[in-house]
């Protein structure tokens, strides 16, 4: 069930004096907010083309060992930290879960202000989930703008921390929500939304900076035809989808990656995948199912059509193309060309000209074999019939990489010095199998990839990748022993950065990939770490704390055990000498679980119910979330918890912290064999722990 720390989140530490020196400084204009010039991160990429590298040089490979501390602070997030942090004028700001934004003076550390919108947790099951994860603000002319879980766009004063405007950006009673961070540029604040799992049509809206005015709408999946099409670009897509019911499907959602090209004026939008996986049930007569899984560009003053790029037409293993593309200018067979990249969750990377979207390169970055490669005349991947689970006699299919991705929403990074572009990569499968009556498309997935045990995993299940755009071939590689690592920042000082879920902090050069600097900072770390300077000082700030979807779905992947620590930020500077605070992980204590009444094939119907009811997206397959958080482990309920277990689940008796009704979709029947299953698995955690 979930809880909510509100004291915690409702916390305000307001210094006068501080806020009154920062309504003193400058707002941000245009010319700032195109670059991370004058020492700045200003965008959420560093640049426009979220190439997320820094001009700084001044801590650089041959002075990285005397890279100090220079200050930490607590950041109050529950859920961990996947935010990107915006750094102008020596000012941070930063989201956390229930996007909750805050402003941190970026020399000391100190908290300038902190904005809460009071996300409602009530209003869907997505909605829910999705106001514990947000990706980011953006800034622009005295403004912050932050997405919220229940479909929320706001406006906050820079300064002051207050409120300016909010606008209603999706419906949250039809299991949207924004876990994305907005984009802006000219006076255009440019934001997503999700969730495609769950039936609703994805889009993207652009609204006017100063007052939240609507000024275009690009829906990404047609709707019912019987209602007509918004434009002939709609019109267009609905030809690639067949069957009678199938636009009740949606799909499509730019949940996270949006990208803006000043010299073309376009916006590139990457989308998301759709349920049921089965294609047979999606689209029965075939079809490409435009525009999911796609590269999506769009005339960033009108929201009109100019071209796409579709990485997996007619998808089944939700290998979304919704991941950073990043914008370079690269010299291929002796011709420049002005190129967009992309990393997606397929596991090939591809090289596409932005003016038209016609592929130039692609290649595998990690192994896969959904597919024997891409060709390069149709821009069609060659694919393996078996990968397709549902065309098998046992309706399965083991499929590299996972429906995790090879490279899922983690920041990649661009080095134009190098010319490499390094990727946080990931090496598991995932085993899809069809399952009558799952809620995610009729299909169960392994999320875990390999069993306890299995003899067939590797020691290491990630790497990151320095990768060649230009000769399609990695240059060097490091591997980890867990997936889902940080995003990456690669520097003028030879040096790129990432951190990692087993809580460490590390610099590696940037030609070699030798590792040069590590720090240990108590947990495990998701998003990118930033650069900027102050005073003539570069500071490396990293944003540490676990969370995101790993913590919930599959924490024994996401953090080893002693990389569960708080939230925090960690600035870094040449010989400084601050002290590193003290990294405690809080141990659960478990109470006494209720014996076990009901009968093995109860508790093996439990088991099922708990996967194809979702209960694992919020508290983990097999109910081990161990995670904690607002997402406690079911496993370690409170004798009263277990008493009022058909009031919460049944009777919705705990919406208000998130946890809503699931009388429509399950039996008291079934509600009461989940429980079973659940004591069952509580009891085999007690007697593990308590066994000497």
């Amino acid at each position: 069930m979930f809880t909510r720390l509100n004291l915690l989140c409702r916390f305000r530490l307001l210094p006068f004096l501080v806020l009154s020196f920062v309504m003193m400084r400058p707002t941000l204009s245009e010319e700032l907010v195109a670059t991370n010039s004058s020492g700045n991160w200003s965008l959420h990429g560093g640049d426009h083309g979220e190439q997320r590298f820094s001009p700084l040089s001044q801590i650089n490979d041959k002075n990285i060992g005397d890279l100090g501390l220079a200050w930490y602070a607590d950041v109050l997030s529950i859920d961990g930290l996947l935010a990107t942090p915006i750094v102008v004028d020596s000012v941070i700001y930063l989201s956390s879960t229930f996007a909750n934004v805050f402003a941190f003076d970026a020399k000391t550390g100190e908290e300038i202000w902190h904005f809460d919108p009071e996300v409602r947790l009530d209003t869907s099951i997505i909605g829910s989930w999705a106001s514990r994860v947000n990706r980011g603000v953006a800034l622009f002319e005295g403004k912050v703008f932050v997405g919220t879980g229940d479909c929320r766009l706001i406006a906050i004063d820079a300064k002051k921390g207050t409120k300016v405007w909010e606008t209603l950006t999706c419906d949250p009673l039809q299991n949207y929500g924004v876990t994305g961070a907005p984009r802006v540029a000219d006076n255009k604040i440019f934001i997503g939304n999700g969730s495609s799992d769950m039936g609703v049509r994805g889009y993207v809206t652009a609204y006017d900076t100063n007052t939240g005015k609507q000024l275009w709408r690009f829906w990404t999946v047609p709707g019912d035809p019987e209602l007509g099409f918004e434009n002939d670009t709609v019109a267009m897509a609905a030809k690639t989808w067949t069957g009678t019911d199938w636009w009740k499907n949606g799909g499509g959602a730019a949940w996270d990656s949006l990208t803006y090209d000043p010299e073309f004026n376009q916006l590139y939008i990457g989308t998301d995948s759709a349920l049921p996986w089965d294609t047979n049930v999606r689209s029965p007569e075939g079809g490409d199912n435009l525009f999911l899984n796609s590269i999506v560009a769009v005339d960033a003053d009108s929201g009109e059509y100019k071209w796409h790029y579709q990485t997996v037409p007619a998808d089944a293993w939700d290998y979304n193309a919704n991941n950073q593309m990043t914008l370079a200018d690269l010299e291929i067979d002796g011709k420049q060309h002005k190129v967009l990249m992309q990393a997606p969750k397929n596991g090939f990377f591809y090289v596409i000209d932005r003016k038209d979207g016609k592929l130039i390169s692609a290649n595998n970055y990690v192994r896969v074999n959904w597919a024997k490669g891409i060709d390069i005349k149709t821009g069609r991947p060659i694919e393996n019939p078996a990968a397709r689970y549902y065309l098998n006699d046992d309706g399965r299919a083991r499929v590299f990489p996972s429906i995790w991705g090879a490279h899922n929403w983690h920041p990649m990074s661009y080095s134009p010095l190098t010319g490499l572009v390094y990727i946080p990569a990931q090496d598991m499968p995932t085993t899809y199998r069809l399952e009558k009556d799952a809620m995610l498309g009729g299909v169960f997935i392994d999320l875990y990839g390999y069993k306890e045990n299995d003899p067939d995993r590797p020691q290491n299940l990630s790497k990151l990748v320095a990768w060649d755009p230009v000769t399609q071939s990695e240059r060097w590689s490091v591997e980890d022993s867990l997936p889902f690592n940080g995003g990456v920042l690669s520097t003028a000082g030879q040096l790129v950065f990432e951190g990692t879920a087993t809580g460490h902090f590390k610099a590696f050069k940037a030609d070699t990939g030798e590792n040069l600097w590590s720090v240990k900072v108590g947990s495990a770390m998701r998003t990118g770490p930033v650069s900027y300077s102050i005073d003539d000082e570069q500071y490396i700030l990293a944003a540490v704390g676990w969370g995101g979807a790993s913590r919930f779905q599959a924490p024994q992947y996401g953090a080893s055990q002693g990389a569960r620590g708080p939230s925090r930020l960690f600035a870094f500077k040449l010989d400084a000498k601050a002290n590193m605070p003290e990294f405690v992980t809080p141990a659960d204590i478990q109470p006494l679980p209720p014996a076990q009444t009901a009968s093995k094939e109860t508790i093996e119907r439990g088991a099922v119910l708990f996967e194809v009811m979702v209960c694992s997206l919020c508290h983990g397959q097999d109910a081990r979330s161990v995670g904690g958080g607002s997402v406690p482990d079911l496993r370690y309920m409170r004798p009263e918890t277990h008493k009022q277990w058909k009031e919460i689940v049944l009777g919705g008796s705990r919406k208000e912290m998130g946890m809503l009704s699931f009388s429509e979709l399950m039996s008291e029947e079934d509600a009461e064999a989940i429980h079973a299953f659940v004591i069952e698995q509580a009891n085999e955690l007690y007697q593990s722990n308590n066994t000497k």
